[in-house]
């Protein structure tokens, strides 16, 4: 359709020009909404739980709204000693690179043998210090390596003897060593749901956080018997 001319001799937009100006203006309107929500991830103790929200206190004393609904699901994160690092487990370890390709630890998570192969590879994490990688795969190997010096002292004994726990972590296509200091935390994971959520306990949300400043929360890691759940 050819736009109309008006008495000054401008062309006047026809009603199509109209529409698609309109449509336009809706679809930025949409994209400027979906914008507001921004990834989140906070820890912290919970201090109130009312409904479907709970108030997280974190450790700078920042209160934190978080919504909770059907979708959202729950870990209960129970630590364990080293020993349960054995060939066969299913596990999760967040690592970043050292110098000699290896992947230093700074947490192992042991799944449950209902959600084998759950997120399995190797991968950045996105929300973490650049170089973070997270793999979940299964335990090839388990070899104790020996002391190293690091930045605070030497290394002490992960399970057994001198030194620190050496993974090999295999899945389809390749594979990781994984080096896992005496200090870092090892804990096992169980599903959880919302009766888990009472004050006192320790938890990490991760979710979206909405314009209002409340974050709806998509993952809760909640510390069993008064645990911390590692980040």
């Amino acid at each position: 359709m050819i736009a109309s001319s008006g008495r000054n001799g401008k062309r006047m937009p026809t009603s199509s020009h109209r529409i698609a100006a309109a449509a336009l203006a809706a679809i930025a309107a949409l994209a400027a909404g979906v914008g507001c929500a921004a990834p989140a991830r906070v820890a912290g103790t919970i201090a109130r739980a009312e409904g479907d929200t709970i108030v997280v206190t974190t450790a700078e004393a920042k209160s934190e709204n978080v919504r909770i609904d059907k979708s959202t699901r729950y870990s209960i994160r129970t630590p364990a000693d080293h020993s349960i690092l054995a060939k066969g487990r299913y596990v999760g370890a967040t690592a970043t690179p050292q110098a000699d390709g290896a992947l230093l630890a700074s947490e192992v998570h042991v799944f449950p043998e209902s959600r084998r192969g759950a997120g399995e590879g190797h991968q950045p994490m996105k929300d973490r210090p650049a170089g973070t990688t997270m793999t979940n795969a299964t335990v090839n190997a388990v070899t104790q390596a020996m002391p190293r010096p690091t930045g605070n002292a030497t290394v002490a004994a992960a399970s057994a003897g001198n030194g620190e726990m050496r993974l090999t972590l295999s899945y389809p296509g390749g594979a990781q060593t994984i080096v896992v200091p005496a200090d870092v935390p090892v804990v096992t994971m169980s599903e959880g749901d919302r009766t888990a959520l009472v004050p006192g306990t320790h938890v990490i949300v991760s979710g979206e956080r909405g314009s209002d400043g409340t974050i709806d929360a998509a993952r809760i890691s909640i510390g069993a018997n008064g645990s911390v759940p590692p980040m």
